[in-house]
């Protein structure tokens, strides 16, 4: 005896994770998976002030996204907001009652990201008004303010307005060996080589290795540090790390648009 056989569509599941209050979790959009739904649970007794944060792990970002706050008991959306730099407050919500809740982000035009590429970002829950993260200026930009065959001069702008606490910037330089000169912003700096490692400097406390300078240029505080060593010739790339904790502990930190050197080959 023979059966005939048949197919069965599996429906698509959506890619779902659970948000833990005040850590970030990764968020991959690809052709197969455009939207990424975590879930979130408000387990007080009192509504509370409630704040999302989102970073790109690609600076500047390739594409907007799109994050939305949903109650998943009815699925009522509660907020929405389009982010298309590589940090942003997302939503800020407040008298959050408690409960379960869903939280989407999905590429603001509703496309998909083409075959192979892939949108990669964070996402950051809590319910304190305090950021986990650093301030960055709106030009978050490290430039190159002289060079030569042995060495360059960079400089990154600071943020316009005091910060509560002070910040600590961290600088890397290491050459670039492929044609491609991309960076994980979204990786933490101490999984890079010690090697790399130039200088880190806390702004407003003295503290800190290697020379690095605060000026105003243009009417904006700016750090300014001198790398030496470098080979005539070579390409190298120039990050800037910021975070908001003295401490090696660090959990949350921004890292500034990378800079490209090509170092002359006769001084």
């Amino acid at each position: 005896m023979s059966y005939k056989g048949a197919s069965v569509r599996i429906p698509r599941r959506r890619s779902s994770g659970r948000l833990v209050d005040g850590r970030s979790s990764r968020v991959v959009l690809k052709t197969s998976r455009p939207e990424k739904s975590l879930k979130y649970r408000q387990t007080g007794r009192v509504p509370v002030n409630f704040n999302i944060y989102v970073r790109s792990c690609e600076v500047p970002p390739r594409k907007a996204v799109r994050v939305q706050l949903e109650r998943e008991a009815d699925g009522e959306v509660l907020a929405t907001h389009v982010v298309d730099t590589s940090f942003q407050k997302a939503l800020s919500v407040s008298s959050l009652q408690p409960g379960s809740y869903r939280i989407k982000m999905s590429t603001a035009d509703g496309t998909p990201p083409p075959g192979g590429r892939r949108h990669r970002w964070t996402v950051l829950a809590t319910t304190d008004d305090r950021s986990p993260y650093p301030r960055l200026p709106a030009d978050a930009r490290v430039r190159l303010a002289a060079e030569n065959c042995r060495s360059v001069t960079v400089a990154w702008p600071l943020p316009t307005e005091g910060t509560p606490v002070p910040q600590s910037y961290c600088v890397y330089v290491e050459p670039v060996v492929t044609s491609s000169a991309e960076l994980n912003a979204c990786s933490r700096p101490r999984r890079r080589r010690k090697s790399v490692k130039v200088s880190c400097h806390v702004t407003g406390s003295g503290a800190g290795s290697g020379r690095v300078q605060l000026e105003e240029r243009d009417g904006n505080r700016t750090a300014i540090q001198t790398i030496s060593g470098m080979k005539p010739g070579r390409r190298y790339a120039v990050d800037v790390y910021a975070s908001s904790s003295m401490t090696k502990k660090t959990k949350e930190f921004l890292v500034y648009e990378r800079l490209i050197v090509d170092v002359p080959s006769t001084c």
